[in-house]
């Protein structure tokens, strides 16, 4: 290792983040997505990349941000979305370009743009599927009115505002065709093999509560629906087209219980689970310390459609697993249980996949499906984050109550000897996971001289369904008692020192974060980071159906309804604060609205606490969804709030 190695906040602005890419069919070319303008340094802005016999270049050069690259099925095109403006909320449109690159085609003028589900392209390459409404924008100085329970989603904000249909347009250019009246917010899209359905997974339309997977005949525009569940928050449910005619999707989330994959054959309505009880979590939600939206939930289908090739949660990390389709009941990991590789897409046997661990920033690679070897494709951050600055210790240990083994991991400065000032960095969720994934926040921290401890204590996914369940109307219990037990094992092992051990996490982080600091003495200090303080403030947040099932209590019905709400929330209990303690607020976060911070910071400053407000305008509840700018500044807080409570001169 260099001992010169330094990470410090601004290099944030050299931080280059992998936001996904498509496999050129018939070649070795790949054409992805980053955001970077010149291939070494970050930009607010995202642009198309192709690489070709080890060779990089931008594929159409422009200011503008592009994204979803989409590759016709003779590999001579590229089609893709490009916004319109320099503005964050100005419209995506649709455009194409020849894969040699050049200047690109704007295909559609779209009112509002178009969505982030497409562009999908038809079997026979004449064709064009998007998302898309030509209804004209709303007067954001307007009044509006709204009458049903999912009205907005943290990211998207108000529903009305994005809800389209589905549409095909000619690749050569001309009219759309809008083939969908659902008027709901499409969240996937997907061209049968045979091009006569599309297949689309949709919500948010008039009243309705569900999700909802469908398919629309292209020529008449008859729909019928695949499957549908309950939408809780903006978790849904994903699908893909098999050479035969039927259909593979994943059965919808239900807060703490297993996702399975399921073969549907729509024409006479049967659903065959290929994956009963699995081992781990499909799709599972592993908490990324850089811009992740490529890390998604997605169902890639071979071309004989035998395999369906997923990512699944076993402990730590996220294993590209391929399932069989029909006959003997196959569930096979392709890739290691010290990485996580996340599938993107199919050509034969290449399998497109983002690679990520605690060690490696997320890069694609490509998996040979018969051998399971990985062959690099980008390596975006390879001239300067080669050597990093901490050593990752694997950390589990029984529950003291017997009743389940916790895994962690501890991720030891290399400057230095321990024990080490520490930070318990706590997963959101709840039911999301640490593991091999990895975090800018961590890598900050670990420069600064700071071990981190993370902890996948009961309530995470991937360890079973009792596991998963424990927190349901009862947070604050388990995941208190894995948490301190998990410093008193890092302190046990040398690696942290007792004396000087903060807190911090962001959403349920958040709240376990100002929960441990209401509750214990163990801390110096702690972040809570959009952070849940006050549970009946928190059905005003976009997902209170959530919020409701998480307290395993229907809000409403008077004083013993509310009764969970009050008793599991931090704000009750903010007088007794045992340490300095910073409120990190994203003034766009719908899903820990600010007001919950309001409030825990009101109530620890009229207690007389050590409290102070960071707040960062225009983002929303991921912080890494921020400008570049926003980013450097919440990283400085960050690090700056450690030092001034952990430091050998702090008190």
């Amino acid at each position: 290792m260099n001992s010169d190695f330094a990470y410090r906040p601004e290099d944030l602005l050299r931080f280059v983040d992998c936001l996904g890419g498509a496999l050129v069919p018939g070649t070795d070319a790949v054409v992805y997505v980053a955001n970077t303008l010149d291939g070494s340094t970050a930009s607010d802005a995202s642009a198309l990349w192709l690489v070709e016999a080890g060779q990089h270049r931008r594929l159409v050069p422009s200011g503008a941000r592009q994204a979803q690259p989409a590759i016709s099925p003779d590999g001579s095109l590229v089609a893709f979305l490009q916004q319109t403006g320099a503005a964050r909320d100005d419209p995506w449109q649709l455009a194409v370009c020849a894969r040699s690159g050049g200047e690109a085609t704007v295909l559609t003028k779209f009112a509002r743009g178009t969505g982030q589900a497409g562009p999908v392209w038809s079997p026979d390459g004449t064709q064009i599927a998007v998302d898309a409404s030509d209804i004209p924008r709303r007067d954001p100085k307007k009044a509006y009115r709204i009458t049903r329970l999912n009205w907005r989603l943290d990211g998207m904000g108000l529903i009305d505002d994005v809800r389209g249909d589905v549409w095909v347009v000619p690749a050569a250019g001309g009219e759309p065709r809008r083939l969908t009246a659902d008027d709901g917010v499409i969240s996937f899209l997907e061209w049968s093999p045979d091009g006569a359905s599309i297949l689309y997974g949709t919500f948010g339309a008039g009243d309705d509560t569900d999700y909802a997977i469908r398919a629309v005949d292209v020529s008449s525009g008859d729909c019928r629906t695949i499957t549908c569940g309950p939408l809780l928050g903006d978790a849904s449910s994903v699908a893909a087209w098999l050479a035969d005619g039927k259909v593979v999707y994943s059965s919808p989330w239900k807060i703490n219980k297993r996702i399975e994959l399921v073969v549907c054959d729509p024409r006479d309505g049967t659903h065959e689970t290929r994956m009963p009880d699995p081992e781990g979590q499909l799709f599972a939600d592993m908490v990324a310390g850089f811009d992740s939206r490529a890390i998604t939930p997605r169902i890639v289908v071979d071309a004989p459609g035998e395999w369906a090739y997923v990512y699944v949660q076993q402990g730590g990390a996220l294993r590209t697993t391929r399932v069989a389709l029909a006959g003997e009941v196959r569930v096979e990991p392709l890739t290691d249980v010290n990485e996580s590789v996340v599938p993107v897409g199919i050509d034969g046997t290449r399998l497109l996949a983002i690679r990520t661990s605690h060690t490696r920033p997320a890069d694609l690679v490509v998996v040979d499906t018969k051998t399971g070897q990985l062959q690099a494709v980008t390596g975006l951050n390879g001239t300067w984050l080669t050597d990093l600055p901490f050593d990752v210790h694997h950390l589990t240990y029984p529950t003291t109550d017997g009743h389940t083994e916790v895994e962690g991991w501890y991720l030891a400065p290399r400057d230095g000897t321990g024990p080490y000032p520490t930070v318990l960095h706590i997963h959101g969720g709840p039911f999301a996971v640490h593991g091999e994934i990895f975090n800018v926040d961590n890598l900050l921290l670990a420069a600064a001289g700071y071990g981190i401890l993370m902890v996948n204590f009961r309530g995470s996914s991937g360890y079973g369904d009792a596991h998963a369940e424990m927190l349901i109307g009862d947070w604050g219990r388990y995941d208190l008692a894995d948490v301190l037990q998990a410093v008193d094992v890092a302190v046990e092992q040398g690696l942290a020192d007792s004396t000087r051990v903060a807190s911090f996490g962001l959403s349920s982080g958040g709240y376990l974060t100002s929960w441990l600091l209401t509750h214990s003495d163990r801390f110096r200090a702690g972040i809570s980071e959009c952070l849940v303080s006050d549970w009946t403030g928190m059905l005003g947040s976009d997902c209170p159906a959530l919020v409701a099932a998480s307290m395993d209590s229907s809000p409403g019905h008077g004083p013993d309804s509310m009764e969970p709400y009050m008793r599991m929330a931090p704000a009750t209990y903010a007088a007794r604060c045992s340490a300095p303690l910073l409120v990190l607020e994203h003034e766009d976060d719908l899903r820990c609205p600010t007001s919950q911070g309001d409030v825990l910071y009101n109530e620890l400053k009229l207690a007389g606490k050590v409290t102070e407000m960071f707040r960062l305008p225009g983002v929303p509840h991921d912080p890494f969804g921020a400008d570049l700018a926003l980013r450097v500044q919440r990283a400085e807080a960050i690090l700056d709030w450690m030092d001034r409570w952990l430091k050998p001169t702090a008190v």
